[in-house]
């Protein structure tokens, strides 16, 4: 917060009325400094009870305006994060967080013994305080490593002995990240990394998003020019928003850059959920 807080001493000194924020509203400054802080997750009811003594006043007043402030200078956030991510990455649950996976995954809680999830065919799932005491310990057998973004399209996966499906929903937290980059020491070396998302700006931000953060050799699946032109050719179009196009105009799109194009091209977005295999 540093440079935010440089920038409001230079409006000061330049002789501005600085009205937002309102500097004299200690309560915004105390959220914000203490979302900045927090190193243990905590729910937003708390985090608000904690820091004004009223579990519902950050939510109605304050949460916005510390959103604003994170997602400009804040480190962790990246663009396309909702309000939920960007407090999700800073510590603040806004709801009860889980990760998914259907496969051969062998995990432990603590110092616990291992449990085997390949018992659970159609999938398993832990919850936040579960994921942050958690390990994976191995991934014997799997030779693909698959993200989907979209809950009905993992639902829809079949489990394979070979293959590791995972639950993406959005942007992975910090716990999530933690727990799942573990995976590329675990598996061989021949691993297939995949990421199968929404064709639009934000499933394009997702997979770049687990790419760096997490599997550097993620390739895209099934999000290629012709799995686009073979969807908009069904009727699974939805019209590209104007303030999209340009967002995604400037957007680096990378590996996904043809079909960044053919979004652009077409003015229309393709959401997963209508390419249900």
């Amino acid at each position: 917060l540093i440079p935010y807080y440089e920038a409001l001493i230079e409006r000061l000194k330049s002789g501005q009325e600085v009205k937002k924020p309102d500097m004299e509203d200690e309560k915004f400054f105390l959220c914000l400094n203490r979302a900045a802080a927090i190193r243990t997750p905590v729910w937003r009811r708390k985090f608000s009870s904690d820091v004004l003594n009223d579990s519902k006043l950050f939510e109605k007043k304050y949460q916005d305006k510390v959103v604003t402030v994170l997602a400009q200078y804040s480190p962790l956030c990246e663009t396309g994060m909702t309000a939920d991510d960007i407090l999700r990455v800073h510590g603040i649950r806004t709801y009860s967080q889980t990760l998914e996976w259907k496969g051969r995954l062998v995990y432990r809680i603590g110092g616990g013994a291992e449990i085997d999830s390949s018992v659970n065919i159609y999938g398993t799932v832990i919850n936040a305080q579960t994921l942050e005491h958690a390990e994976a310990v191995s991934v014997s057998g799997i030779r693909r490593i698959m993200l989907i973004e979209n809950k009905a399209n993992y639902e829809s996966m079949e489990y394979r002995p070979d293959t590791l499906y995972v639950f993406c929903h959005g942007f992975f937290s910090p716990k999530e990240l933690r727990f799942l980059e573990s995976l590329t020491a675990l598996a061989g070396t021949e691993t297939e990394y995949l990421h199968w998302g929404d064709m639009d700006l934000g499933g394009i931000r997702i997979f770049l998003y687990n790419q760096r953060k997490l599997f550097p050799k993620l390739t895209p699946c099934r999000m290629d020019e012709a799995a686009y032109r073979a969807a908009v050719a069904g009727g699974a179009g939805v019209p590209l928003e104007k303030e999209k196009r340009e967002k995604l105009q400037k957007l680096e799109a990378g590996s996904l850059e043809g079909l960044k194009n053919c979004i652009l091209e077409n003015g229309m977005e393709i959401e997963q959920e209508a390419l249900l295999c």
